[in-house]
């Protein structure tokens, strides 16, 4: 009786340039934010994760998106958390009542532009709990933040768009011939003599 041996799934060559442009982008933003001397280098590290689309353009429109949202929920941060640092149940309502806002405008916007209003919520929610001991600092950390943002963003949006870049034209033009070559097989068999009847 042989044993069979696990079959080993395999890449596409898009897939595979994808990964390497992906971790490229995170190892360039990692680097550059050591560099700086950057206090939270994996924030920059993560976002060329988050942003990385395998089309050009995506990655530009998501990176625009995400740049907005997070000076948003940054700015948002510095107004509400020294404001009411001294009341906890304020403070904690406050940030529930601007996730819950931003949440749901971006739900009630169905465009991708409702990447900002999310990224708007929880950037606030992610920088200020950690910030509610230190409310001094907020501002720097707020900084921080978007400085990371940005140069994940950065290198990501760099990357993707120099180093072997992927149109949208090779995915239409894909689902072009299918259908196509679909429209040209219905007519086929609409067209066709109907074979005759055996009795």
């Amino acid at each position: 009786m042989t044993m069979s041996l696990p079959r080993v799934a395999l890449f596409t060559r898009d897939e595979i340039i994808y990964s390497l442009k992906s971790f490229a982008a995170a190892m360039l933003a990692l680097y550059l934010a050591s560099r700086a001397g950057l206090p939270n280098t994996f924030w920059s590290l993560l976002t060329v994760y988050v942003v990385s689309q395998p089309l050009a353009g995506m990655v530009r429109s998501k990176a625009v998106y995400r740049l907005c949202g997070t000076f948003i929920g940054s700015t948002a941060t510095v107004f509400i958390i020294p404001t009411l640092s001294n009341a906890p149940v304020l403070l904690s309502l406050a940030m529930a009542i601007w996730v819950s806002i931003c949440l749901f405008i971006s739900l009630l916007d169905r465009t991708p532009r409702s990447y900002t209003f999310m990224l708007a919520g929880y950037t606030a929610a992610l920088i200020g709990f950690p910030s509610v001991q230190t409310p001094d600092l907020i501002f720097n950390t707020a900084v921080t933040r978007v400085e990371e943002i940005c140069l994940g963003i950065l290198c990501a949006t760099l990357v993707h768009s120099v180093v072997l870049p992927a149109g949208l034209s090779a995915s239409v033009m894909g689902l072009l011939d299918k259908t196509l070559t679909d429209t040209r097989r219905w007519l086929t068999d609409i067209f066709s003599p109907a074979a005759p009847a055996t009795r």
